[in-house]
């Protein structure tokens, strides 16, 4: 069984430093900026909160907020703070599809991200929306990558999706200017789609990543075939020849242009790759292309 972490050779990690996550930074007006800045300002201006991560200055912990609310938040100023980086990833059952798995491919996106950030001084959360709860995996350190890839090697994508849920939790729980890395095969389509909003509107930058086999996207399936939903368990008996491809392909065209739609709409940037994607240069000029990384 392939693991998430069986690409991070020496060879991947050293090709990462070469890029950055093309994330926007408050600047010393209080607003976004297209790209991080090089100075740490010292400017007193007041911005905004993010929760602790650990090797935090905790000489910049907000002891009103701990008193007030139980939580450790650092307080961010103008022209110093980058924006942190969050991935949620999908755990449903439908992700444990493909050779490698949907889930495998994607979570080796994410951290191949996650590791961009961590070496240009961004710090990265990841939340797994599945059934079955675990905690975030929080990461600020250039080596730190190592903490998340253990916990992705252990998941089993299992259960009925909960991706809408977690994100709801996102977009109450971590700062409002983050950029949000949500990788999923886009199945559950009615519950996500108010979250992704509710994090749109909570001033979030919303990046999706839609991943999809190579069987789900051109089956060469023919013939007799009982089809079991792998989160629901239901059965259902078809018989596969060229109209029902014809009809199948139409659906899948359909699925793909309702998300390409939405996102244009809700101001998000969404990417489509295969569980069949390598990742070394295709993925990245991909990612580049898209405003992901630089």
């Amino acid at each position: 069984m392939d693991k998430v972490s069986d690409a991070f050779s020496g060879s991947l990690l050293e090709s990462l430093s070469r890029f950055e996550l093309a994330v926007r930074t408050l600047t010393s007006s209080g607003l976004r900026g297209e790209k991080r800045s090089r100075r740490k300002g010292s400017s007193a201006e007041y911005a905004d909160h993010r929760q602790y991560v650990f090797g935090d200055d905790l000489r910049r912990l907000d002891w009103h907020a701990l008193a007030r609310l139980d939580q450790l938040l650092i307080r961010l100023y103008a022209a110093e703070e980058t924006l942190p980086l969050e991935v949620v990833m999908d755990t449903s059952a439908s992700m444990d599809f493909g050779q490698p798995s949907k889930f495998v491919t994607g979570a080796r996106i994410g951290c191949c991200l996650t590791q961009m950030g961590l070496l240009k001084g961004i710090p990265a959360l990841w939340r797994l929306a599945g059934e079955k709860p675990l905690e975030p995996v929080r990461m600020s350190g250039r080596n730190e990558l190592a903490r998340v890839l253990p916990v992705l090697d252990e998941v089993v994508p299992d259960g009925k999706g909960a991706l809408g849920a977690v994100l709801r939790r996102s977009s109450m729980a971590g700062p409002r200017r983050r950029s949000l890395v949500v990788i999923t095969d886009g199945y559950d389509r009615d519950e996500t789609r108010g979250a992704l909003r509710a994090c749109r509107a909570a001033g979030t930058d919303v990046y999706l990543i839609l991943v999809l086999t190579p069987e789900e996207t051109d089956p060469g399936l023919r013939g007799e075939f009982t089809f079991i939903d792998s989160e629901t368990g239901l059965e259902s008996a078809l018989t596969v020849d060229r109209s029902t491809l014809r009809r199948y392909s139409e659906l899948v065209a359909a699925f793909r242009r309702d998300w390409v739609e939405f996102c244009r709409q809700s101001g998000i940037v969404l990417f489509e790759f295969s569980s069949a994607q390598e990742i070394g240069p295709e993925l990245f000029r991909a990612l580049a292309a898209g405003g992901l990384i630089g």
